[in-house]
């Protein structure tokens, strides 16, 4: 059953970019989406910011333990009310965000409830006795999330609803769908992929053939990975590392990797151990500032903020898992 919200404001015919105010009325505090001009005017939004500073997305993941989806029409509010999610009966779940979800453009949703975890790497949905089971795990995504929240961030709405647009020509049955706000605006397009976890930047940079193997058996497009959610940002930049070495597209490949310690007396900087069947990498990895020029991290950011890289250095590499 579809979860139905109160009566939005309104919005575009595709409810993903608000347009409640005309383009010559100023949005109300905390909302004001033009932020950085150039001379000639033009706004100069999140995302081709973040993109014209070359800033990299690895690292860059939430800290959450699981994902609450619930089927929900537009427009969608600005917030997703957390309390929702037990309101249509889905479990307590530590560290959950909740997520609406869709398909797009505008297709009704027969779909129910589902939640994901970081522990079984499984989406969990109810059966008809109203337990909750994990569904089989397949090489192929089951689910694909592409954050459209344009109510949340200009970024988000424009360039996730082009990108919608593009896969529903290019693989009209695909696993897509629609969903709310998933962070990290200046990256957008946003999506996270079902059940592997793994949340992905600037997708809608893909090609076609890495656009359709992402679809169709759920390789990665290695340079987009932001992270593998329940990694922290360290371990995440590890196994990134780690994939574009080897050439690790599988999700189902992924090394052990653990997170030592903050090196002694540089906090900013760790140890992370990247096992795989043959072979053990100890490395140390810190976040640097890069340049000096600040960005908007969200269309709505009141002041810009630094950009930063991740260093990733080599300590020793050995033979043998132990």
């Amino acid at each position: 059953m579809t979860w139905r919200l109160p009566p939005p404001r309104t919005t575009s015919t595709d409810g993903a970019t608000p347009t409640r105010r005309p383009a010559t009325v100023a949005p109300r505090p905390g909302h004001i989406v033009e932020r950085t001009i150039k001379s000639d005017r033009t706004v100069v939004r999140c995302g081709m910011q973040s993109r014209s500073a070359a800033e990299e997305l690895r690292g860059v993941i939430p800290d959450l333990q699981a994902l609450a989806l619930m089927p929900v029409p537009a427009p969608w509010p600005e917030d997703v009310d957390p309390g929702t999610a037990a309101a249509v009966g889905l479990p307590p779940l530590s560290r959950a965000k909740t997520l609406y979800y869709r398909p797009y453009p505008g297709r009704p949703t027969d779909d129910a409830p589902f939640f994901w975890d970081v522990t079984s790497r499984a989406i969990h949905r109810q059966n008809a006795d109203g337990a909750w089971a994990p569904t089989e795990p397949t090489a192929a995504p089951q689910f694909i999330g592409v954050c459209i929240h344009g109510r949340k961030d200009v970024c988000c709405g424009t360039r996730g609803g082009a990108f919608m647009r593009r896969v529903q020509k290019l693989a009209p049955g695909a696993p897509v769908y629609g969903v709310s706000h998933l962070g990290g605006d200046r990256f957008s397009v946003n999506a996270v992929v079902l059940p592997s976890g793994y949340l992905l930047g600037r997708v809608d940079d893909l090609d076609d053939e890495a656009l359709l193997d992402l679809l169709e058996t759920g390789l990665l497009p290695l340079s987009h990975v932001r992270g593998r959610l329940g990694s922290t940002p360290a371990e995440a930049v590890a196994e990134i590392w780690y994939r574009e070495r080897f050439a690790r597209r599988d999700p189902g490949g992924m090394p052990t990797v653990k997170a030592v310690s903050p090196v002694e007396q540089a906090p900013d900087r760790h140890e992370v151990l990247v096992t795989d069947a043959n072979r053990r990498f100890r490395l140390d990895l810190g976040r640097e500032q890069q340049g000096d020029t600040p960005i908007h991290y969200t269309c709505a950011a009141d002041r810009p903020s630094p950009v930063y890289r991740w260093d990733v250095r080599l300590l020793d590499e050995a033979t043998g898992s132990s």
